[in-house]
């Protein structure tokens, strides 16, 4: 018998790779600065890169989630495919499955799926953009997740 496993990733979201080609358009449009033959050109050139380098730093280890009727895991990996490390719990530690919108200061408000621990310590599992598709999507995964690992479903509105 096959075990059930709910899947979210991060690398399967437009926004990371509009990110990545944010960051390599970035990496272009800084060339001047490094073959520029004036000296201060090169320390802009050094500073551009180095932030770009960061940014690329984050941008190239996704998180994945993942439950199962017993366990909830989150994986790291290099560009999504090479693990570097991995965190697991078991859904002993978590009461409740919640699905809360929460509004953004600047853009589209946030509906968030998480796993509210028993200590009070959520775990966060998807987020979604508040918009009518995403809320949609927001509600089957919970609705999915509530199923799958038999913790209530809690709809909260901040």
């Amino acid at each position: 018998m096959a075990t059930e496993v709910i899947v979210h990733r991060t690398i399967s979201s437009p926004a990371w790779w509009l990110f990545g080609a944010g960051l390599a358009a970035a990496a272009w449009w800084g060339l001047p600065l490094i073959e520029s033959p004036k000296l201060e050109n090169h320390f802009f050139g050094l500073f551009w890169y180095s932030m770009l380098a960061l940014g690329a730093a984050f941008w190239a280890i996704p998180a994945e989630q993942r439950a199962t009727a017993t366990m909830i895991e989150r994986h790291y990996g290099l560009l999504g495919l090479v693990p570097l490390w991995r965190q697991a719990y078991p859904v002993s530690q978590f009461s409740a499955v919640t699905l809360e919108q929460e509004p953004n200061i600047f853009g589209r408000d946030s509906v968030w799926v998480m796993l509210t621990g028993r200590s009070g310590n959520p775990f966060v599992f998807a987020r979604f953009r508040a918009t009518q598709r995403g809320v949609a999507k927001a509600s089957q995964l919970a609705g999915a997740l509530a199923a799958l690992t038999g913790l209530p479903l809690d709809e909260q509105q901040k």
